[in-house]
């Protein structure tokens, strides 16, 4: 049986366990609002203005995550002995052969010898279209584009790095000609390639349309190809850097 003492002592705490109460309500709907805005809101903007005030590091591109190149824009003249296009796998085929994820490259004529890591993107959006910002490493290595082919297997292997800080791997990749060598380590073996294409693209100050044509060289493409990019040149980030090179036939060591 409850005493009268008892009650006004209860009555006391109400204050106190409803406050604790409406403490639990705050915490869950903030933190429920923190899970809802990560999944739902919009990517960041991408704002071209202040990518054209970098001068140092990577001059960011942006490009359609899945898109494939268009064949028209990204054609290469690869010597039928020396290289060997392949056709792309059917589309849908989930056993498709991912290839070797690339770990080390050389490129003899600029005395690079440097390793690869796999690298990410965030996602931003420009007037509602949603792009895939790709990353570089803070530090000198060469990047891989981690949903881009792997060694060996058709499509585009694609490789990034920094020119003019972290270590500047790709210096002097403006250097290289059409007709070069590079070798890339994967698993134990050396894959060789020649360079079939390299460009100098404006970048900086340039519209959007432009900026997504020059991304096309980092989409998927039909031909089993490498494909490497940086900024340049060395004072500031005005160009990007285009090398595309093919398997040479018999290459794998």
């Amino acid at each position: 049986m409850q005493t009268s003492s008892q009650q006004p002592k209860r009555d006391s705490n109400l204050p106190v366990i409803t406050l604790i109460f409406l403490g639990f309500l705050v915490i869950f709907f903030a933190f429920g609002k923190s899970l809802v805005d990560l999944f739902v809101l919009p990517p960041r903007t991408i704002d071209l203005a202040v990518d054209d005030q970098i001068e140092a590091g990577f001059l960011p591109v942006y490009s359609l995550e899945g898109a494939n190149a268009d064949p028209g824009l990204v054609a290469v003249q690869a010597g039928e002995q020396q290289a060997f296009p392949t056709p792309l796998a059917e589309a849908g085929d989930v056993l498709r052969d991912p290839g070797l994820i690339p770990e080390r490259i050389l490129i003899p004529v600029i005395e690079l010898d440097a390793t690869i890591t796999p690298i990410s993107y965030e996602k931003l959006q420009f007037e509602g279209v949603v792009y895939d910002q790709w990353l570089a490493p803070d530090y000198r290595a060469v990047g891989w584009h981690e949903t881009s082919a792997g060694l060996t297997v058709p499509g585009n292997t694609v490789l990034n790095g920094h020119h003019n800080i972290y270590g500047e791997v790709f210096r002097d990749l403006y250097r290289v000609q059409v007709g070069e060598e590079i070798r890339i380590m994967a698993e134990g073996q050396e894959f060789r390639y020649v360079v079939v294409y390299t460009g100098v693209l404006p970048e900086r100050n340039q519209p959007l349309d432009v900026r997504l044509a020059n991304s096309e060289w980092i989409q998927s493409t039909e031909d089993e190809r490498v494909t490497i990019i940086t900024c340049w040149p060395y004072e500031s980030n005005t160009h990007r850097v285009v090398v595309v090179a093919v398997p040479i036939r018999g290459s794998s060591g």
